[in-house]
């Protein structure tokens, strides 16, 4: 075959295989959540510990050291797709969480025509009793509820606030970006306010013996698990490599990320506290929806 045939049938191959991947489904999602480490750093050794003590969750090889890993980090790990990519938008410290929010939501809209994104997960939660709105919810009086929110706001800036989420939520949804958000942990007789933006998906816990613990009502629109292990994952030796966080027998944490790493060989088969709360449920149903049409590997 000429040098030039040859030539031309690699670029018609290499353009048909680039072309393939830039058609893989492809999806840009924003998460608000307080990550390690944080945006402003640490001064010492010490604060860091601290910081790791007050905001880790977890202890997965047992040596009385929290691992670098947040709210937002596992939040994080249970969406992860090797077709998503991740715009994490911190909630720092010494600020109000609420106000956190909002000011990464009013980023997010102000950048959206130059950095849209297709999805966004707040596992977060602005609730109170559902009787504070009507004895028994109704979609349908969304408005009204938010109004009372409003109304609220008038005498609380956490209030305040909380309205102007529900907002700049809204101004995203108008766009097609799919918010998914929480039942919220504080048990039946609560309600996230969140969930009364328009297009807001609002997750509750599928295991119904949470029913006491996780919110449960006419604005929880879908349910996905919501209590997760962390399992050791070994070779065919029997040698530890990670830990599988949501059972589907792939790495989301190696060892290498652990505190204990290169100190022990005795690495925990199972991390005895199972984390729960509808702010893992929220990341697993987006995660299933964008996953629909894709395929899915480790």
């Amino acid at each position: 075959m000429h040098w030039f045939s040859r030539a031309f049938l690699f670029f018609a191959l290499f353009s048909q295989f680039s072309l393939a991947d830039t058609q893989k489904p492809y999806y840009r999602v924003a998460i608000l959540d307080r990550f390690f480490p944080p945006v402003e750093g640490f001064s010492s050794a010490e604060q860091r510990d601290q910081h790791l003590a007050l905001y880790g969750l977890v202890d997965v090889d047992d040596d009385d050291q929290k691992e670098p890993l947040y709210h937002g980090d596992l939040v994080r790990l249970l969406a992860s797709n090797n077709q998503f990519t991740f715009i994490t938008y911190p909630i720092q410290d010494n600020r109000s969480p609420i106000s956190e929010i909002l000011n990464n939501l009013r980023k997010i809209n102000a950048r959206f025509a130059s950095q849209p994104i297709d999805a966004l997960v707040l596992s977060w939660e602005s609730s109170t009793l559902i009787s504070n709105f009507d004895s028994l919810l109704e979609t349908t009086q969304a408005e009204a509820y938010k109004n009372k929110v409003k109304e609220m706001g008038k005498s609380s800036e956490v209030w305040r606030d909380t309205y102007l989420i529900i907002t700049e939520l809204e101004k995203l949804t108008s766009k097609n970006v799919m918010i998914y958000t929480i039942a919220g942990n504080g048990g039946r007789n609560m309600v996230n306010t969140f969930s009364f933006a328009e297009g807001v998906v609002t997750v509750g816990a599928v295991e119904s013996e949470l029913d006491s613990y996780i919110a449960n009502n006419a604005f929880v629109d879908t349910y996905a698990q919501a209590a997760y292990q962390l399992v050791r994952i070994d070779d065919a030796y029997g040698k530890p490599l990670g830990y599988d966080l949501n059972s589907d027998r792939c790495i989301d944490i190696p060892l290498n990320q652990l505190s204990g790493f290169r100190k022990t060989t005795d690495y925990p088969k199972t991390f005895w506290k199972v984390l729960k709360g509808s702010s893992f449920a929220a990341p697993t149903a987006l995660k299933l929806e964008l996953m629909k049409n894709l395929k899915t590997s480790c």
